[in-house]
Formats: C-alpha cells, sequence, structure tokens
C-alpha cells in the first residue's frame, strides 16, 4: 500500500504514458457540454473504494470521470503536473516523500479518514496482541510473514525497522503483491490456519474475518497517518464546488470497510456498481457531500 520509491526514469516513463493516455486532464468540457474530471488510482482497496465511490457520484451530478490506475509515483508526479485531477487517498506522513517532492503543486484538499495504522495481522484465534509477541511464535506462523509489493512504505518499514526491533530474525518476509497476501489469507482463514500478513486499517478483510492488526509498541510502522484528498491547485482554483464537496468528505471504519466489501465481492470490472449499491444504503452521508456545493 505504501510506496515511497520514485526514480528519474520512472518519472519520465510516467509523463509519456500520461501523455499519450490521458492528455492534459484539467476538467475540460466534453462534446456535450459535461466536464470530464479524471482521479489517479493504485491497486489499493481504500484507493479504488473511494475512486468509484466519487466516479459515481460525479457522474450523478452530469460530470464524465475518467479512473486512471497507475504506479503510485506516476499519480502523484499527474496530480502535480495537472494529467490528473485527483488523488483520493494521499497519506501525508506514509507518502512523506511525494509531499515533499510534489506538495507545492498540489492541495489537500481535506482529511477524510483517521486513524490509518499498518503492522502485521494474524487470526484473532491466536491470542495474539502485540508485534512483541512474534518473536517466540515463528513456529506457529510457518516462520514466515506474508507481504504485499516491494518497495511499499509497509514493506521498508517491516525490513528497516520491525525485523530488528521486534527481533524477527527467524521470520521469511515474503515481499508480494496485495492480491497474493490476500490470496494467502484467504486460504489460511478457510482452512483455519495460523498466518501473518502484513495489512493496515481500515481494511474489508478486517469485515471479512476475525483479525487483529497488532499493536506496535516500537512506532516501527511510524504509528498513525490519515487518508487525504490531494488534488491539482489548478483545478481546485477552477471548481469550487467540486472542492467544497471534498472538503465535507468523510467516512468511518465501517463505511469504508463495507465499501470495500461490497466491491471486493462484487469482482473486477464491477466496481462501480458495486459502489451505486452502497450509496443507494449511505444516502444520509452522501446527500451530506454533495450538498457542500450548492449552499
Amino acid at each position: 500500500m505504501r510506496n515511497k520509491c520514485l526514480t528519474i526514469t520512472l518519472l519520465t516513463v510516467i509523463a509519456a504514458s500520461l501523455t499519450a493516455c490521458s492528455g492534459n486532464a484539467q476538467t475540460t468540457s466534453s462534446a456535450s457540454g459535461k466536464k470530464t474530471v479524471t482521479i489517479g488510482a493504485v491497486a489499493y482497496d481504500e484507493t479504488i473504494a473511494s475512486s468509484y465511490l466519487w466516479k459515481e457520484l460525479l457522474e450523478e451530478q452530469g460530470y464524465t470521470v475518467k479512473v486512471s490506475q497507475l504506479e503510485l509515483g506516476s499519480v502523484y508526479a499527474g496530480v502535480a503536473n495537472g494529467q490528473l485531477d485527483m488523488f483520493t487517498t494521499g497519506v501525508p506522513k506514509i507518502h512523506a516523500d511525494y509531499y515533499s517532492r510534489f506538495g507545492s503543486k498540489f492541495t489537500a484538499l481535506n482529511k477524510w479518514y483517521s486513524p490509518v495504522t499498518q503492522a502485521v495481522a494474524v487470526p484473532t484465534s491466536t491470542g495474539l496482541t502485540s508485534m512483541d509477541q512474534l518473536a517466540s511464535h515463528a513456529a506457529e506462523f510457518g516462520s514466515q510473514i506474508v507481504g504485499i509489493e516491494s518497495g511499499s512504505g509497509l514493506m521498508r518499514d517491516l525490513h528497516n525497522k520491525a525485523v530488528k526491533d521486534y527481533g524477527l530474525q527467524k521470520y521469511t518476509v515474503i515481499d508480494g503483491s496485495t492480491p497474493a497476501m490476500l490470496a494467502a489469507l484467504d486460504k489460511a482463514m478457510k482452512e483455519k490456519k495460523s498466518v501473518a500478513v502484513t495489512l493496515w486499517q481500515p481494511h474489508w478483510a478486517f469485515s471479512k474475518y476475525p483479525l487483529t492488526l497488532l499493536k506496535d509498541p516500537k512506532n516501527a510502522f511510524g504509528g498513525s497517518d490519515s487518508f487525504e484528498v490531494v488534488a491539482n491547485k489548478k483545478f481546485v482554483g477552477s471548481n469550487a464546488k467540486l472542492a467544497a464537496e471534498f472538503k465535507k468528505f468523510s467516512m468511518t471504519a465501517d463505511q469504508l470497510q463495507s465499501l470495500e466489501l461490497m466491491i471486493n465481492q462484487a469482482g473486477a470490472g464491477h466496481e462501480q456498481e458495486a459502489a451505486k449499491k452502497w450509496i443507494q444504503k449511505n444516502q444520509s452521508a452522501v446527500k451530506e457531500w454533495t450538498s457542500a456545493g450548492t449552499s
């Protein structure tokens, strides 16, 4: 979930690909007179959920909305240079490198969810509650911690800090992908086996499975953070109504995790359908956000 590595080569590829795919995304008018908004997204559940939630909400208001899924660094670069209009899940502490590099060219509209925490998660049935208990339970977990994308902030903190701080040298940390981690988690839970995975809250997995995100008393994973909408400054300046709506946007853990779970259960290609169903069930919250720009 937390990629922080960005190279000059990657930026060059990003700029070329974004230009080819989307051109200038700054809320332009289409032939039908409707405006177009381009949302940058990465393959994290909270990003997919919030991006398709707002795609549906904005289309209901007459906008044409594109969700462009890219690598994390390319999303920040795209928002900064105006080829993307916004990113719904900026994480200021964990993505600090990107905020430092590009922050002068985007605006953080609001913090719509807090706290965001990350660590290792285990089945609640194991009885473990803290990272400092893992070292003495290596055999129970097959001496493995199943991780996500190599280079993510979560994996960086696990490799560089948590392993040392909590004496986890007996464990093999498996770098992979978020889908592979979730598949391993699902398999273990169905087979009622112990498994240790890298996870963060909020996440739909905590709604589907009895899991415990282990406490991090040594702060190896950096403490709590927040999700916020970041948008290109020019976009914000020329779209006051939309900016007002995003500034009112706020979700509880139950709301976000239920949305994520509905999208996960709907399957790839049906994200917006699931978001639409969630909206129908949560009209009071939605009306509060979307009426902000009309007052």
